[in-house]
């Protein structure tokens, strides 16, 4: 009996080796354990006999060395004929230039050819003008005849001498087998060609061995990919779908035509590729929160901050305002600096747990300005970010402590200017931007795209466009810019600000004690902390402006006895006022016991009335009533315990019998 391995049955069968192993261990196919007879391990060995009648043929042919049977051609196999003939329209310029050309010869040479009688000599005289006259042509005999049997058959792609496409869109790979190349290298790790290639090989080998020999060469698949796969395709599953957006999603066009001056300021914060000292000789890097005008492209405020935080924007807008007016809208993103519920509320963080109804007026409702947010992972809507970039390119570069926005574009003799102590100040970083802003950006020509602009400065267009302008007062603009915040009760030392996560109290004592637990809103000034202003959570009015209470904070530890003598006073003065408002006159007085009292007796004499019925039942007894008593009990002791076992033996007994 002949034996073979899994893998020649395999092959016999044209599949994967793991199938034929799990017909072994399922015992579908029967085997028996032998040593290999190569590593002589013990492995399956699959008895010839027990394969399909097929199988075993195919088998001992091969064994035998039979030749295969001849392959029958398919008579109905496309020949290389194009099915369809090409048309002008489908040729290139230079194509058709061809074309014409050819055509033009062809049509002299028969016009002329015809008035001779020996076709041949002039054949001859033909070509030979031809070649002095097109040197750099090659044309003979065959090929005009070649070229005129085309022109016949109105084959253009044979009178330019061009193969014809016919085979166009097809390809020698099988598709199962481009799928999953395209499986493998469709990926975002951006795997090579060849990789790919060598992967698809022994999964083809492992799944699909009878088309191994139907793969061709890496080229084609190289090939295929330029034909076949499109630009956006390749961009979206291997470079990601950030790179798909950028480069291959179409953009929304923003029309400036309708757009004026101070209709719309653009929000956003930026960092200075620039290392500098600050107050305290510690190397850091500045950041930027600057409103840009969308129809000039000025640059109106700005703000120069250690921490990007709201109350910067609200000092880059405090410095826009005063300079250009109050704008009609604001366009932000959706950063924490923005989305405030006291500068611009929520925005795209509206909704969660926290009602709108804890919110209170913003700044820019005070200010008549509307909020408009971009939408999420949209950075080309804001043209600030182009403002930014020319910033770094323009500005920040100038600067000994540039240190770029990458590692890539880091300067080598960076780490020698930190430790020669070479970096600029911060104070000198706010000097020089605030002239460059307006000496040198603000002047530059317009880049807009709107060609009627074209040679004007930032400036020149803004003053062109400006078609009103919204100013406030000083003292009424420090009013609308002042931060509110979020409702809160009154409490015992009054109401509190939250600054840089500590709370600072603000009180009045005797307009604090009575108005405790009434909700209310805080506006005050960053700037100047001082006093803050009071307004009622329900109408928005105002109500109290109370100063710092100082007096009531004092160190833990504080044990000296003037400091801690203000705040006891302030306490005591409390007490009193509210035992002055507490004080009542003791006319005609009584206590709660008195009036319960009163109150019992009057209603027991006036309204407590027992009725009884006509009818009366009598209920009377034949023998009076005795105490019985046991004799000797007096010194009788009961047993709870011991008579109930009793009972229970009792019991027992009753159920044998």
């Amino acid at each position: 009996m002949e034996y073979i391995t899994i893998r020649q049955t395999a092959e016999l069968k044209k599949c994967s080796v793991r199938y034929i192993r799990q017909l072994c261990s399922t015992g579908r196919l029967k085997t028996e354990i032998q040593p290999h007879p190569q590593n002589k391990k013990p492995c399956y060995m699959i008895p010839v006999c027990e394969l399909p009648e097929d199988l075993q043929a195919i088998y001992y042919g091969k064994a035998k060395n039979i030749p295969p049977a001849p392959v029958r051609k398919d008579k109905t196999r496309k020949s290389g004929k194009p099915e369809k003939l090409p048309t002008i329209e489908e040729l290139s310029e230079n194509e058709r230039s061809e074309l014409y050309f050819w055509c033009g010869l062809l049509k002299e040479w028969q016009s002329r050819r015809c008035q001779y009688v020996s076709k041949c000599d002039f054949d001859r005289d033909f070509i030979g003008e031809c070649r002095l006259k097109y040197p750099d042509i090659r044309i003979s005999t065959d090929i005009l005849y070649r070229k005129l049997s085309a022109y016949k058959n109105n084959d253009f792609y044979g009178i330019i001498g061009r193969h014809s496409p016919w085979n166009n869109g097809r390809s020698s790979i099988p598709e199962v087998v481009w799928e999953n190349f395209l499986y493998n290298w469709l990926d975002e790790n951006k795997p090579s060609v060849a990789m790919c290639y060598r992967n698809t090989i022994d999964w083809t080998a492992e799944f699909y061995p009878e088309l191994l020999d139907k793969i061709p060469t890496v080229m084609t698949f190289r090939r295929r990919i330029e034909k076949d796969i499109s630009v956006s395709v390749k961009t979206l599953l291997r470079d990601g779908e950030k790179a798909f957006n950028d480069r291959c999603v179409p953009y929304i066009m923003r029309m400036y035509d309708k757009l004026s001056a101070n209709s719309c300021w653009i929000a956003d914060n930026h960092t200075f590729d620039i290392q500098s000292y600050d107050d305290e000789n510690k190397i850091h890097r500045l950041y930027l929160t600057a409103f840009l005008d969308a129809k000039s492209g000025v640059l109106t405020g700005w703000n120069i901050t250690e921490t990007p935080d709201s109350q910067s924007t609200i000092l880059a807008l405090r410095h826009g305002i005063m300079r250009f007016g109050i704008p009609e809208c604001v366009y932000v993103d959706n950063g924490r600096e923005f989305l405030t519920y006291d500068i611009g509320g929520r925005g795209h963080r509206k909704g969660g747990k926290v009602s709108a109804e804890n919110f209170p007026p913003t700044i820019f409702e005070n200010l008549g300005i509307e909020m408009r947010n971009a939408i999420v992972r949209n950075a080309r809507a804001k043209p600030i970010e182009r403002t930014f970039y020319t910033i770094k390119n323009q500005f920040s570069k100038l600067f000994s402590g540039f240190c770029g926005g990458t590692v890539l574009e880091k300067p080598e003799s960076l780490k020698r200017r930190i430790k020669d102590g070479k970096l600029p100040c911060d104070y000198e970083i706010r000097e020089v931007f605030e002239n460059w802003i307006d000496g040198v950006y603000n002047l530059q020509q317009y880049g807009g795209s709107e060609i009627c602009f074209k040679g004007m400065s930032r400036l020149d267009v803004w003053n062109k466009t400006i078609r009103e302008i919204r100013k406030a007062p000083e003292s009424a603009l420090n009013l609308m810019l002042m931060r509110t915040t979020r409702k809160q009760k009154i409490k015992r030392n009054g109401v509190y600000v939250t600054v840089c996560g500590e709370k600072l109290w603000f009180t009045e004592p005797e307009k604090t004690i009575m108005n405790i637990d009434k909700e209310v809103y805080v506006r005050y000034n960053p700037a100047d902390l001082r006093n803050v202003r009071i307004y009622d959570a329900v109408t928005d009015r105002y109500l109290f402006t109370w100063g710092i209470a100082d007096s009531l904070m004092v160190d833990y530890l504080e044990e000296n006895i003037d400091t801690l003598a203000d705040a006891n006073t302030i306490i005591r003065q409390t007490k009193k006022f509210v035992r002055e408002q507490a004080k009542l006159s003791n006319k005609q007085r009584l206590t709660l016991l008195d009036m319960t009292v009163r109150k019992a007796q009057y209603r027991k004499d006036n309204h407590f009335n027992i009725q009884h019925p006509n009818k009366i039942i009598p209920v009377i007894i034949n023998e009076e009533y005795q105490e019985l008593m046991v004799a000797g009990s007096e010194n009788v002791t009961i047993d709870l315990d011991k008579m109930t076992k009793n009972s229970e033996r009792r019991k027992k007994s009753d159920v044998y019998r």
